[in-house]
C-alpha cells in the first residue's frame, strides 16, 4: 500500500482503481492510444489493431484456462467460427456490430456443447475435447458440400460497413483501429469485473480445487459451462473483427498455431491475470513483429526457413517462463516493485 493512502471502508478496497498513482496512470495514459493513428504510419496502425483484436481473444481465453482452469484447444476454431458467422451475417444488411455480437453467440453455444464432457471429465480429456473441435472446423470450413452454411472456405469480406445498418460506417485503416481499441477496453473492463464477482470468485475456487468447491456447495459443472459460454463469446466477437480487418477469412487463418500463440501470450503475460494478459499481447506481438525481419535476416545467411523457426522461439519462450517465473511476467514485475519498495532493508 503506497504510504499515507488508506481504505476506510469495502467500495473503495474493491475499486478497480484504488491508488492515487493508477487514477494519475490512467488519466495520462488512456489519451495515448486514441492519439497513434495521429502519431504512426498505417503498418503500426494495423499492427496494433491486430494485437488489441487478439488480446480480446486472449482474455475470453483466460477466463476458461485463467479463471476455470480448463484447458483449451480450440482457440482458432472459436475465432473461425465467429469469423466466418460475422461474414454471413453482415451480408444481410443489420450491420457490423449485430454480426459481430451473433459470432460471439454461435461460438459461445458451440464452446458450451464441447464443454459438456466437463460434467465426467477434466484437465488432459477436456483438453482432447476441445482438440478434436479444432479439427473438426478445418474440416468443416474446408468442405465444399456445407457451403451453403458457412457461405464458402474463401470469404471477402467488404471494406465499409455500418455499426448498425448503414448508420455509423466503419472503414479504413483508423476506422478499423478505433473499432479495435473502444472492443478491447469494453472486454477489458468486464474481465477486471468479472474477477471481483461471485461468478469470478467461484471460477477461481473450481480453478484451485474443484472437489473442495464441489463439497461447499458451488455447482462445479454449470459454472464451467458459464466460463466456456463467456470466454467463447469473447473469442467468437474477437474472430469476427479479425476476418473484418484483414478483410479475407481462410481457414488456414485459424489453425492449432493460431490457438499456441495465444497460449505463448496468455502464459508470458499471467495466467488468470487481466492486465498480464495484456502485457503478454503486447509484449509477445512486438517479439513477433521484430523476429520476423531478424530471422529473415538470418535465413539468408544460414538457408533456414524463417517462418518454420518462429514457433521454435515461441517454444523457447514458453519453456524459459515456465521454469524461471511460472505466474508470467507480471508476477516478477510485481516481485522487483516490492524488492525496490524495500530496498535497501531487508525484512525477510
Amino acid at each position: 500500500m503506497p504510504c499515507g493512502e488508506y481504505f476506510t471502508d469495502y467500495e473503495s478496497r474493491m475499486g478497480l482503481v484504488r491508488w492515487r498513482i493508477q487514477k494519475i496512470a490512467l488519466v495520462v495514459g488512456l489519451p495515448i492510444p486514441f492519439l497513434v493513428p495521429f502519431l504512426a504510419d498505417g503498418g503500426t496502425v494495423t499492427l496494433l489493431s491486430q494485437a488489441y483484436i487478439f488480446a480480446v481473444a486472449v482474455l475470453g481465453l483466460n477466463v476458461i484456462l485463467g479463471y476455470a482452469g480448463e484447458i483449451v484447444l480450440a482457440q482458432g476454431a472459436f475465432m473461425a467460427i465467429g469469423a466466418y458467422t460475422t461474414s454471413r451475417v453482415v451480408t444481410t444488411g443489420v450491420g457490423l456490430l449485430p454480426a459481430l455480437l451473433m459470432g460471439g453467440v454461435t461460438a459461445s453455444i458451440v464452446a458450451i456443447g464441447f464443454g459438456l464432457p466437463s460434467f465426467r471429465v477434466k484437465g488432459f480429456y477436456i483438453a482432447i475435447s476441445t482438440l478434436a473441435l479444432q479439427f473438426v472446423s478445418e474440416w468443416f470450413f474446408n468442405n465444399g458440400q456445407a457451403v451453403w452454411i458457412h457461405g464458402g472456405s474463401q470469404q471477402q469480406l467488404p471494406s465499409s460497413v455500418g455499426l448498425v445498418g448503414p448508420f455509423l460506417e466503419v472503414s479504413g485503416t483508423d476506422g478499423k483501429y478505433y473499432l479495435a481499441l473502444v472492443l478491447l477496453l469494453v472486454f477489458a473492463l468486464l474481465s477486471l469485473n468479472l474477477s471481483r464477482t461471485g461468478i469470478g470468485k467461484t471460477l477461481r475456487a473450481i480453478h484451485e480445487n474443484d472437489l473442495s468447491a464441489a463439497v461447499l456447495g458451488i455447482d462445479v459443472f454449470w459454472n464451467k459451462l458459464v466460463a466456456f459460454a463467456l470466454g467463447g463469446f469473447a473469442v467468437g466477437v474477437a474472430g469476427g473483427l479479425y476476418g473484418y480487418q484483414i478483410g479475407f477469412i481462410s481457414p488456414g487463418y485459424f489453425t492449432l498455431s493460431l490457438t499456441l500463440e495465444h497460449y505463448v501470450m496468455l502464459l508470458f503475460g499471467g495466467l488468470g491475470r487481466v492486465w498480464g494478459a495484456l502485457l503478454g499481447v503486447g509484449v509477445v506481438t512486438v517479439i513477433k513483429e521484430y523476429l520476423r525481419e531478424i530471422l529473415s535476416v538470418a535465413a539468408d545467411v544460414t538457408g533456414l526457413n524463417a517462418t518454420a523457426t518462429v514457433p521454435v522461439f515461441f517454444g523457447v519462450i514458453i519453456i524459459v517462463v515456465l521454469a524461471v517465473e511460472p505466474r508470467g511476467v507480471l508476477a516478477a514485475l510485481g516481485k522487483v516493485k516490492e524488492y525496490l519498495q524495500q530496498w535497501p532493508f531487508a525484512y525477510d
